[in-house]
């Protein structure tokens, strides 16, 4: 498989939370290469794999919407006023190129003051109550095409990086699809004991519907979430500035998540000789697991992360290794029997 390409589709996709209808529909091309697939009221969308009549059930969930900006109103001068969708970091927003979703050849950038004429009181990131976006029209031109509650996203492309690495918009979550979707590409060569079902959860940048829903109807014996963390950079201090981009992904140690399954996936990776890293949390994940442990008595839960520089912002980094090892984990661990066989 051609992860760089799945990559490259995936984030060119557009999917703003609760609007996540085209990236969907670029990962279902995927995996129905792999397994059934199905999608249910909410726009969640399931790959089921392995033996269907088992009495065991591994569920395996990332996220598949991005964040972006919804618009909220338009002025007598025809500039689109925003607000985020989804935790955006602002202080990228200025002079950014957006895109609205419903038509990718409307196109605008964010409003910025030019420094010529601050007085440096206003050298800082704009404030969401204060950003506008210019399409170059006038409101009777802009009403006719952009309405209120349409969402945008970042007009960045795609681009690889050296060492195998990439930078795009929407890295979090789609690099983890791309794990998944490498994942049931390895899986759909063995004969499963257990049912796997892979769910694209949608909303988890705003409320996470897809997850509580999603999870609640699949009713599974264990899940894995899959998600991104943070990566040192120059910036982070602390347990992060110890975790490396290249090195492998992240496994999740918190009082929520399951202790058997995290120590299982460790001495999954120790056995297949891959990669990973060790992510202490002290309490909540800030994932789906988050939800997904907690649904109808209860799921077995554990995290793997990807590790992501830049996150919330049209330049995340990935290294295409990570994703790669992130999968060959999953694979690996439910081969061997998951938790079940701990």
């Amino acid at each position: 498989m051609d992860l760089q390409k799945v990559l490259f589709d995936l984030c060119t996709a557009s999917g703003v939370s609760g609007s996540e209808e085209p990236a969907v529909n670029a990962a279902k091309a995927y995996f129905e290469s792999f397994s059934e697939v199905n999608i249910d009221s909410n726009g969640n969308m399931f790959a089921v794999l392995g033996n269907h009549n088992a009495d065991k059930t591994i569920l395996l969930d990332a996220h598949i919407d991005s964040i972006g900006l919804i618009v909220t109103g338009i002025d007598e001068n025809g500039f689109v006023k925003v607000d985020k969708c989804g935790g955006i970091d602002i202080r990228t927003l200025q002079d950014s190129k957006l895109y609205l979703q419903k038509n990718r050849e409307i196109t605008g950038t964010v409003c910025c003051l030019p420094p010529h004429l601050s007085d440096g009181k206003e050298d800082t990131a704009v404030s969401l109550d204060k950003t506008y976006v210019d399409f170059g029209m006038s409101e009777e031109e802009i009403k006719k095409v952009i309405s209120i509650g349409d969402v945008l996203a970042f007009d960045v492309k795609p681009k690889m990086l050296l060492n195998n690495r990439i930078t795009a918009p929407a890295l979090d979550n789609r690099c983890s699809i791309a794990a998944l979707i490498r994942c049931a590409e390895l899986l759909s060569t063995e004969q499963l004991e257990y049912k796997v079902i892979i769910m694209l959860s949608v909303q988890e940048e705003t409320f996470g519907t897809g997850a509580k829903t999603g999870a609640f109807s699949v009713d599974a014996d264990e899940a894995i979430a899959v998600d991104v963390s943070f990566a040192s950079q120059p910036d982070i201090s602390g347990q992060y500035s110890k975790i490396e981009i290249g090195k492998g992904p992240m496994i999740c140690i918190s009082p929520i998540l399951n202790r058997e399954m995290s120590d299982k996936l460790i001495s999954t990776a120790k056995n297949a000789q891959l990669p990973y890293q060790l992510e202490p949390v002290s309490g909540a994940t800030g994932t789906n697991a988050d939800s997904i442990a907690v649904s109808k008595c209860g799921v077995k839960t554990a995290v793997v992360s990807i590790p992501q520089r830049y996150m919330h912002t049209p330049s995340e980094v990935v290294s295409i290794d990570d994703v790669e090892n992130t999968a060959q984990l999953i694979y690996q661990y439910i081969k061997c029997g998951g938790a079940f066989n701990a």
